[in-house]
């Protein structure tokens, strides 16, 4: 909306900066289109019809933030329901693909990884680093495998736990010829919601749902034994 001679020391002159999009109130918009009317050239009056345009700049203003306020609340709507879904998982055995995951300092031990490869693997390695790239972990994988199991304690290089925090594992594949594929295998165990969204635990690490790449049966445990 355009002020028209407003002078420097009008109040109003400081209640307004360039660019505010819908952050501006309805009380906002009323107290300058109000000073708008008090501080017009008596000679050259604003007309009626820039009147009526701003006005109905205001109505748009309050429907675009109304409507914001709607996709907003149907989004947070749309993502409990997703959680909620997720419930459905727990106690299934199923396959993440490894990347991105967290720790939550909360103990358990992270679940196998199992690794398939076309051809034989030669110096190939399981890598873990730090939210800033740094190698934390190496281990590596046998030579000459084409599908295996690895464990991992969750410590670092120098036998230490991995505190709380968000992490990545790779695959650094070495001299291997072809694709090397590593996934977690476990149960998972509760659906975490965090501030970054929810994630799924299984063993001691946290991960993303568009990490499952299989979904099993559903196991329980009796007697320390699953069935």
């Amino acid at each position: 909306m355009t002020i028209d001679a407003i002078t420097a020391g009008s109040p109003a002159a400081t209640s307004t900066t360039a660019g505010t999009g819908l952050q501006g109130s309805k009380d906002e918009f009323l107290k300058l289109f109000m000073a708008q009317l008090q501080h017009q050239d008596p000679f050259a009056p604003t007309s009626g019809a820039d009147m009526v345009a701003q006005l109905a700049q205001l109505s748009s203003v309050e429907q675009a933030k109304q409507t914001n306020s709607q996709l907003a609340e149907l989004a947070a709507s749309q993502a409990s329901a997703a959680s909620a879904g997720l419930s459905s998982l727990i106690g299934r055995e199923c396959d993440a693909a490894v990347g991105g995951f967290s720790i939550d300092g909360k103990g358990g031990t992270p679940p196998p990884l199992e690794i398939a490869s076309t051809a034989a693997t030669k110096g190939a390695a399981i890598v873990i680093t730090d939210a800033d790239g740094k190698e934390l972990r190496r281990i590596a994988i046998p030579d000459g495998s084409t599908h295996t199991s690895l464990a991992w304690d969750g410590n670092d290089a120098s036998g230490k736990p991995l505190p709380a925090g968000s992490y990545a594992m790779t695959v650094d594949p070495g001299s291997t010829t072809s694709t090397i594929n590593a996934q977690w295998q476990g149960r998972l165990d509760a659906v975490e919601l965090t501030t970054s969204g929810p994630r799924l635990r299984m063993g001691g690490v946290l991960l993303s749902p568009g990490d499952i790449r299989t979904i099993g049966a559903t196991t329980t445990t009796v007697n320390g034994k699953e069935k």
